[in-house]
């Protein structure tokens, strides 16, 4: 006996439509909502993956945190100049120059990583890419250094 399926009428689809209407929301679905909502009162834009970039305004104070910028440096004193990401080229110069600059490590690693931030939002995989391979190539150091490889000991490695 085989199942017979039917063409749906307009009375059908409105009817699924109030169903739909009707189903309770998750709390992610009325956070987001929410969000949605008093990110149009305050009129702010969210880039894709949600993060929301809050412009300073006017009379603000440079070094506030009520406000965010990937592209502004409100700081320039300790900056790397000349960092690029437009092409894998550039991206490998500027790590060169990220690890020339006699910073911290700490200040070399956040430089790449806003770099690798600037290059994914502009959709350039590859340069983005290269800002990783530098980031985690500098946390591997970090670990030898600090006395574990993968879990062994620094005595196993020295041949004890």
């Amino acid at each position: 006996m085989g199942t017979f399926f039917r063409k749906k009428t307009p009375d059908d689809i409105a009817q699924e439509e109030k169903l739909d209407k009707e189903k309770p929301k998750s709390n992610a679905e009325i956070k987001a909502d929410r969000l949605k909502e008093l990110d149009k009162e305050l009129g702010i834009k969210r880039a894709k993956g949600g993060v929301a970039r809050i412009p300073r305004k006017k009379g603000q104070p440079v070094g506030s945190k009520k406000h965010s910028d990937l592209y502004t440096d409100e700081n320039p004193k300790g900056t790397i100049q000349g960092l690029k990401f437009k092409t894998e080229t550039d991206a490998k110069k500027s790590v060169a120059k990220i690890r020339k600059s006699g910073k911290t490590r700490a200040h070399k690693i956040q430089a790449a990583v806003a770099m690798e931030q600037r290059a994914g939002v502009m959709g350039k995989a590859s340069s983005a890419g290269v800002y990783r391979k530098f980031i985690d190539s500098t946390k591997r150091t970090k670990k030898f250094k600090g006395g574990l490889i993968s879990g062994k000991p620094k005595l196993a490695l020295r041949g004890f």
